[in-house]
């Protein structure tokens, strides 16, 4: 692994920390004995100014009297002592910590003030920090345990960072009882150093790591998390829950972390552009990121769904469905193997639907391998394989009757999983198991100490089947990096110069994107009735007229766009109208486009965001309808074709009604240049490019806007 700062502060020999003592109620004494009880075998040096021993171990008056400089400092004391004592640790020539401690930007201006002095102590020795107001970190493959819950469950695959504590620290006895395994849990807090862009990279190239969770309440440098997850995307799967696009999400995570929050549409378009899963809940992020971490990617959508009850099967059946995986019917051949094994009244169509009249065996191992032999499914989902935990529940009405101890009865009806436990390593397919007990059932242990996930609703099965098969084809997607001129046209330049003030009317905004090769309306800019009439013999009838100027953004609601003219006297008529409004001097004439397709696209700034590109259904009623999908710039051509795609009405794209299919390609380069020119022009704040007309199949500019920030 190439040089990262969390390499060392996961992996120390040697950790001081200021904080604990022998009273156990303090957080810094918690996080102290879950590091020396987890089997941590470096060195733990406890700091404290009277106590000589802590929890047992020898403690050390001052920082300056511990004997070296230990690889990592731990941080669990009052606000105004941190930035001395981190100094100390600097002094010291310890370069990594870990900073507990909150009451810092979170709060307000004077934890601000705290944060940037804490800051540039940490800047002055070269120590690289997570903090302040974090939990700590797990890394449960060394061990290591900073935080204030133990960890009972070891040497995961499922590598996690948050700007929430509680999904680190707390979230430790749901993940337990769940058979979730972590391999490395990061707490990030405040983010005044180390920040989750950093934890992707670290994560990326942990070999302990197979997939990544992230719990994100806002990103401050989106273009290197950006380039950084897209990078990791290709190798790893990326999960996460953003919390941030309410006005209620974006206050409580300033409240808490400082974070920087934005449009949900912002970040939906930003985790797509970087590979990265994004789900609704924490418990996704942990169920989900746990198939990511276990299962291989199904080579395809096909999921057969094996169950001993109608209601869960349908539920599998249509979540599949609608988080676009297939659920077919098996071909005859198929359906006369699974037959075999059925009763006559159960069905094998898909969902196989055993019923309660079946042979265990049937359920856990032969229907089960003619599924994962077959090349008519890429996935399998199974709901209803339990044995002991049902014998359970029974036990208290059976006792008096059976004369059996519980354990000897439960014992009988174990199960032996053997041949279920390999299939999915030995078909290369994913397996998902479905069932409403937990770990009370001798079934799911097995399933959990095989590494393979259980869910406790058949639907959130099939949404993890859905994003095995989401990131399969973020795995395999190929990024061309098309070159394009990385020089400004000169005649880009001089429009930006001649046009100095907040708005670029509409005829030199088309200019400078035709500057670009984005394709627009033939048009001429006239300031009389005779260049009008000039202006329209040129292009030919029909025609369009409308006012322009600067200080105009609206002109449908001005009554300064008159379409369809097909003649002279209409021309002048539309003249006249334009003409009495004192504040038009110029007018445009240009051709009448025809299509009744129409899109739109723009470019918007956001703080800590590159440009903002948006691709959506255009008109009038753009607004309404809100069908959009948002990438960041610089695109590369697949960006522009996933945002085209990626819109509800893409089906408009296609060939209907006797109109031919919309040239994808020329509407993906129209969006890769619209990225160019917002790159190229930091001072344009806003570009609006509403409609673009489709004509025989090609996108053409009708009307843009160009403002300066």
């Amino acid at each position: 692994m190439r040089d990262n700062p969390l390499q060392r502060i996961l992996d120390p020999s040697s950790i001081a920390i200021v904080g604990a003592s022998n009273t156990f109620s303090t957080m810094g004494t918690i996080q102290c004995l879950n590091l020396m009880n987890c089997g941590f075998t470096g060195e733990v040096m406890p700091i404290h100014h009277r106590e000589e021993t802590v929890l047992g171990k020898k403690a050390f008056a001052r920082i300056a009297d511990l004997p070296y400089a230990p690889d990592l400092a731990v941080l669990v004391v009052p606000t105004r002592f941190v930035p001395s004592m981190l100094e100390e640790f600097g002094k010291l020539g310890t370069r990594h910590a870990v900073i507990i401690t909150a009451g810092f930007r979170e709060i307000g201006e004077e934890g601000s003030h705290q944060e940037q002095h804490l800051v540039s102590v940490a800047e002055r020795y070269g120590i690289r920090f997570l903090g302040p107001n974090c939990l700590g970190i797990v890394n449960t493959h060394l061990p290591l345990n900073i935080t204030v819950f133990p960890i009972q469950d070891f040497k995961g695959k499922l590598g996690l960072a948050s700007q929430s504590g509680s999904y680190v620290a707390q979230v430790v006895s749901y993940l337990h009882k769940n058979g979730i395994s972590l391999s490395k849990a990061i707490s990030v807090g405040n983010e005044a150093d180390i920040d989750i862009t950093d934890c992707i990279e670290y994560l990326g190239e942990d070999e302990s790591t197979r997939a990544i969770g992230l719990y994100i309440e806002g990103i401050r440098d989106a273009h290197r998390f950006l380039e950084v997850a897209r990078t990791v995307s290709t190798k790893k799967p990326i999960v996460a829950q953003y919390v941030g696009g309410t006005d209620a999400g974006a206050r409580s995570g300033s409240s808490h972390t400082g974070a920087m929050a934005g449009p949900d549409y912002m970040y939906d378009g930003l985790f797509a552009q970087a590979g990265i899963i994004r789900v609704d809940t924490i418990e996704e992020v942990y169920k989900v990121g746990w198939a990511l971490a276990t299962q291989e990617p199904p080579r395809g959508r096909r999921i057969a769904v094996l169950t001993n009850s109608g209601g869960p099967g349908t539920g599998i059946a249509t979540t599949c469905e609608k988080y676009g995986l297939l659920v077919p019917e098996f071909s005859n051949q198929l359906q006369e193997k699974i037959s075999t094994y059925l009763p006559g009244h159960a069905s094998a169509r898909n969902p196989v639907d055993l019923t309660f009249h079946v042979e265990m065996s049937a359920l856990t191992e032969h229907i089960p391998r003619t599924l994962f032999e077959s090349d008519e499914i890429d996935g399998v989902i199974a709901y209803g394989i339990m044995d002991t935990g049902f014998i359970d529940m029974l036990y208290p009405f059976m006792k008096d009757f059976v004369k059996l101890e519980k354990e000897d009865l439960i014992k009988m009806f174990e199960l032996s999983l053997d041949p279920l436990l390999d299939m999915p390593r030995a078909f290369e397919k994913p397996l998902l198991i479905s069932s409403f007990f937990g770990k009370e059932d001798h079934c799911i242990r097995l399933f959990h100490q095989h590494g393979i996930p259980t869910f406790d609703s058949p639907e959130k099965a099939a949404r993890a089947m859905a994003a095995l098969y989401q990131y399969s084809l973020i795995r395999d997607r190929v990024l061309p990096q098309k070159k394009r001129p990385g020089t400004v046209p000169s005649a880009a330049r001089t429009i930006m110069e001649d046009n100095p003030g907040p708005v670029i009317d509409e005829f030199h905004s088309k200019k400078l994107l035709a500057a670009y090769g984005m394709p627009t309306t033939r048009e001429y800019l006239a300031t009389s009735r005779d260049e009008v009439l000039a202006a329209a013999r040129s292009i030919g009838f029909p025609v369009a007229v409308k006012g322009c100027s600067p200080n105009i953004t609206h002109k449908t609601e001005r009554g300064l766009v008159h379409l369809n003219i097909v003649s002279e006297q209409d021309l002048h008529n539309a003249y006249t109208l334009l003409a009495a409004h004192t504040d038009v001097s110029r007018v445009i004439v240009s051709e009448m486009l025809t299509g009744s397709r129409e899109f739109m696209a723009g470019m918007s700034r956001h703080k800590g965001f590159p440009p903002c590109i948006m691709f959506g259904l255009g008109g009038i009623n753009a607004e309404i309808l809100r069908d959009f999908t948002i990438r960041l710039a610089p695109l590369i051509f697949q960006d522009a074709l996933e945002m085209i795609e990626g819109i509800k009405a893409a089906s408009l794209l296609d060939s209907f009604r006797n109109m031919p299919p919309v040239e994808r390609e020329q509407l993906a380069e129209l969006l890769v240049s619209l990225g160019e020119v917002s790159l190229a022009f930091p001072e344009i704040k806003e570009i609006d490019l509403n409609p673009i007309t489709v004509v025989d199949g090609k996108p053409k500019i009708a009307d843009a806007i160009i403002i300066r920030g």
